[in-house]
């Protein structure tokens, strides 16, 4: 395994700008970049040239030494058909504890993710996504059922993307590092803040490590064009409840620590928060299997026929029961995914 060697950076040249010593650009996966370019034409996020080349040139994915034309830092990152081949510490170790602990008896699951960044943050964001709970609850003096998560999906991905973004590649002795712990979620990216940025105005400065990066990004539609990913974790954190993340700068390390919906906090049973009489609707279908209009009233000889209809309709309108069949063939049943 070779790891990647800079040409010498220039004032004007960030990392991810710089191009690879002994890195062709036949390294990079033209597929890869096609189909990215095509989804940002569609996205009206790149009016440029649809010819992977042309977009790799015009994005100064590629660059000209002495001749020859060597990939970029963010084209092997991005594109490269084996960017740890060059870059081996340029990806992301997941850590999945039960307890509030990153310690040996406590792991669930341990990880080492690697291929292109966007092979990374789909991964990453599944990984966690799948691995954090959901549930559901009715909404106070509505009968309309939501969903509820431990953590925002927006907010999960905007942290991603910023570990990925914003750490520092000139590091090669460190990987990414997402730790999963019961009660929170630690993002950590190798390199600490860059030059000018500090922990009280992070939310201000818009200086950018990687810019070249965060254009491909951009493209592909991960980021906003003026650097608003952490305004939107915290919006988004505020919005639904929940405490404000904490940042932490130890200098070879930036972490972003995210504080999410406890467990308890799915524990109280949706149905819980019915009537008598919709809860006695729902045991019923559920024993049966599936159940008629005329077995639910026969099922409540003291109610209406009206009230009945209203409250099998509310809860076929908050998807806690389903509607087969027409006519006399209507019959209800317990969603298989509700």
């Amino acid at each position: 395994m070779s790891q990647g060697r800079f040409y010498t950076r220039s004032d004007q040249s960030t990392t991810d700008s710089l191009p690879v010593h002994g890195v062709p650009e036949d390294i990079l996966d033209l597929s890869k970049v096609k189909a990215h370019v095509e989804r940002a034409i569609q996205r009206n996020r790149f009016t440029g040239s649809a010819d992977p080349l042309e977009y790799l040139r015009e994005r100064g994915c590629l660059r000209n030494v002495e001749g020859e034309r060597f990939a970029t830092v963010a084209a092997v990152l991005c594109f490269g058909c084996q960017p740890q081949h060059f870059f081996p510490r340029a990806g992301v170790d997941i850590g999945h504890y039960r307890g509030t602990l990153p310690v040996s008896h406590e792991v669930i699951h341990l990880e080492k993710v690697g291929g292109t960044l966007f092979d990374q943050l789909a991964r990453i964001e599944a990984y966690l996504w799948t691995n954090t709970h959901h549930g559901m609850t009715l909404v106070p003096g509505k009968f309309e059922r939501v969903e509820v998560h431990s953590y925002p999906q927006i907010a999960i991905r905007e942290l991603c993307v910023n570990m990925l973004a914003h750490r520092d590649y000139m590091i090669h002795a460190s990987a990414g590092r997402v730790m999963l712990f019961k009660n929170r979620i630690e993002w950590a990216s190798p390199g600490g803040l860059p030059p000018g940025v500090t922990i009280d105005n992070i939310l201000n400065e818009q200086h950018s490590r990687n810019p070249l990066v965060l254009d491909l990004l951009y493209d592909a539609g991960f980021v906003e064009a003026f650097g608003q990913g952490l305004d939107t974790v915290f919006a988004v954190m505020e919005e639904e409840g929940l405490p404000t993340p904490t940042l932490r700068d130890t200098g070879s390390s930036f972490i972003v620590t995210a504080f999410g919906r406890m467990e308890d906090a799915f524990a109280q049973d949706l149905y819980a928060q019915l009537s008598d009489i919709q809860q006695k609707i729902i045991d019923f279908i559920r024993t049966r299997g599936s159940v008629s209009p005329q077995e639910i009233r026969d099922l409540l000889p003291d109610r209406s026929r009206r009230s009945v209809q209203r409250d099998t309709s509310d809860l076929v309108e908050a998807r806690l029961i389903e509607a087969n069949g027409e006519g006399r063939a209507l019959r209800y049943r317990i969603p298989l995914y509700p």
